[in-house]
């Protein structure tokens, strides 16, 4: 049995003021929302296959990042990482 990978997660303010969120390593499905607590500066992703739990971001979001994520509409969220068993 192969062991998950923890992802490096990684958050980005664009240019045009949105915020991205970059993973090195695959998540479990795709993303339905995030969600965002601004106590902790925490955020949760959930999941679009309501069979996995969500999953809480162990990331808390630096001070800087704060203000630009809780104005933001959307964020664009990047998953990249090697291809391992690419489709034929």
């Amino acid at each position: 049995m192969m062991e998950a990978t923890v992802p490096n997660i990684e958050f980005l303010k664009l240019k045009e003021g949105g915020v991205m969120l970059a993973s090195d390593a695959p998540l479990e499905d795709r993303v339905k929302r995030v969600e965002y607590y601004a106590e902790q500066r925490l955020f949760m992703l959930v999941y679009q296959n309501d069979n996995l739990d969500t999953e809480l971001m162990s990331y808390e979001l630096p001070p800087h990042l704060a203000s630009p994520v809780e104005k933001t509409p959307s964020i664009i969220i990047c998953s990249i990482h090697p291809v391992r068993n690419p489709k034929a």
